[in-house]
């Protein structure tokens, strides 16, 4: 009898414990792809930085671009949970709200938050897919996703919006595509310091422009201006 209840919690505690270590397997390679790059990062450096045997990281992720692609799923989503990004609060959010511009401004900002944690990695990324035939799979994979993201907003935004004589879908869901490319996050606020601030202003009226027509009397906010910020970096 006692037996049975000391070994019941064995499999939860088991559980937790697989899926902390994975946890800190992906935390260490994401730091160490964006660090140093997928070339010059190993899975043995991975295993190091993660406090576990090489054996162990590829039992609980898989190898050098699993690692890579692992990395990226949960900076794009922020944890390890199988839920798929269009059914994340934030995304639904935005699919139930009925002001096309304030969804376009929720949306800018949910872009905002994820490039905030995936700039560095996504880098990293774009550079290992010119040099590694099975990541470029992943990476044209991640665009053609990204791509179909897009266009559902188009229609999401179309669907609210009255009197909508925008882009063509195809052409409106192509700029779309461009305007969430995670490398602009990294230009204008990594390489360029604007704040999070400003660059989430700047993409809601930029896609604002592009999808939706002009409101009459409605002038749009200069790049950096808000309450209490300065021109400049804006940091």
């Amino acid at each position: 009898m006692n037996s049975d209840v000391n070994a019941a919690p064995a499999f939860p505690l088991r559980s937790a414990k697989a899926a902390a270590t994975r946890a800190a397997i992906i935390a260490a390679a994401g730091r160490l792809f964006t660090e140093h790059g997928y070339l010059e990062t190993s899975v043995q450096l991975i295993a190091d930085a993660a406090g576990v045997s090489r054996a162990t990281v590829f039992n609980s992720v898989g190898g050098k671009a699993a690692l890579l692609r692992a990395a990226y799923d949960v900076a794009t989503v922020g944890d390890d949970e199988p839920v798929p990004l269009p059914q994340r609060p934030e995304l639904l959010a935005i699919r139930a709200e009925p002001d096309p511009r304030r969804a376009i401004q929720m949306y800018a900002a949910a872009a905002t938050n994820i490039g905030s944690r995936l700039a560095g990695i996504y880098e990293a990324f774009r550079s290992a897919a010119g040099v590694d035939p099975e990541v470029r799979g992943m990476w044209e994979q991640i665009q053609a996703e990204r791509l179909s993201g897009a266009r559902g907003f188009v229609q999401i935004i179309a669907a609210k919006a009255a009197n909508h004589s925008r882009p063509p879908a195809d052409v409106a869901g192509d700029l779309i595509w461009v305007l969430i490319d995670t490398s602009l996050y990294h230009r204008l606020v990594i390489e360029r310091g604007w704040s999070q601030q400003r660059f989430r202003n700047w993409l809601a009226d930029t896609i604002e422009a592009q999808l939706l027509p002009a409101q009459t009397g409605r002038t749009r906010q200069q790049v950096g201006d808000s309450p209490g910020q300065s021109h400049g970096k804006g940091k």
